[in-house]
């Protein structure tokens, strides 16, 4: 009996010792940068899915952040709401802002990004991160002038679109990994470099692959692209109006754009209604298809956002 009692204790004792960190991220793309640089000494799990904006957690999410070491916020609005309760119902979690440092841009509630604007580019500087020499990516952020628009504009979120500022994010996800292990400092540092230097490449790759476009318009349903428009020097021009559907009379000039500028492709957001980029495409000849700015496989999907914009800008 004292040999079977010992034995389970033994059992329960190694199963905490090589319990991994369990890491929450607000959002699958966040949640890609954490594993990515955490590889498997840690678990990952990813809360919001769908439509970020009207994200409510559900039981199980209580009960994963509840065992989390580690919550990895991105800036995102329902964030606000519940990381206080999420730290409420675990006293010991530790909330990163993996969008820390990064200069946010005004969401282009008006739909036309860049129309008749002042871009003022201001490139800052790397800070000097302990553990982190040789850092060649530089944060990007840009200055818009006001809108005339009688709504206030909001920050968008959508910073890990612009791959330099997804190294970014993914330094800071570094860095609060090695202050919750220092053991493993060589190893997260290891992975952060490989993925900075993926990062690296495939923006040096999509620099090439865009630069020859003359047209430089593409059109979405919701306005998620506008760091990736703007690291690319490409127009994101928008359906969606102060986060609502367009009215017909928005709709009419958006249909006359979409002729006038000869756009052939419409993106719409799998995780939103597509009716009325539908509707547009019925009205202009234009086609439907799909861009996932919250895909989880962030590299992946930013390579097939180039890929699209660049077949669609294409002449045929």
């Amino acid at each position: 009996m004292f040999k079977k009692i010992f034995f389970v204790t033994a059992l329960l004792l190694a199963s905490l010792l090589s319990a991994k960190p369990v890491v929450i991220a607000s959002i699958a793309p966040v949640g890609y940068l954490a594993k990515a640089v955490g590889g498997d000494k840690i678990e990952v799990q990813s809360l919001a899915k769908g439509d970020v904006h009207s994200y409510e957690p559900k039981p199980n999410d209580m009960k994963a952040v509840a065992k989390a070491s580690l919550f990895i916020a991105a800036g995102l609005e329902f964030e606000e709401a519940w990381i206080p309760r999420f730290k409420a119902s675990a006293k010991n979690l530790v909330v990163v802002q993996s969008d820390a440092k990064i200069a946010k841009l005004k969401e282009e509630h008006a739909g036309h990004a860049g129309h008749d604007e002042e871009h003022g580019e201001h490139k800052a500087k790397d800070d000097k991160h302990s553990g982190h020499s040789g850092h060649a990516a530089k944060e990007e952020h840009s200055g818009h002038a006001e809108h005339d628009d009688q709504h206030e504009a909001h920050a968008d979120p959508h910073v890990w679109l612009n791959p330099m500022l997804a190294i970014t994010m993914a330094r800071n996800i570094s860095d609060a990994l090695i202050a919750m292990d220092k053991a493993n400092k060589d190893f997260y540092l290891k992975n952060f470099q490989k993925l900075m230097n993926d990062l690296l490449a495939f923006d040096e790759s999509a620099k090439n692959e865009l630069a020859g476009l003359k047209n430089r318009k593409f059109v979405v349903y919701h306005p998620a692209w506008g760091y990736f428009a703007e690291h690319y020097d490409l127009e994101q021009i928008s359906i969606e109006r102060n986060g609502k559907e367009p009215k017909i009379d928005e709709m009419a000039s958006t249909v006359k754009m979409i002729k006038d500028e000869n756009i052939k492709v419409i993106f719409a957001d799998p995780n939103r209604s597509q009716k009325s980029a539908q509707v547009l495409a019925s009205q202009t000849g234009a086609k439907v298809e799909l861009l996932d700015p919250l895909g989880y496989n962030l590299l992946e999907n930013l390579k097939i956002a180039v890929k699209a914009i660049k077949d669609a800008n294409s002449p045929k």
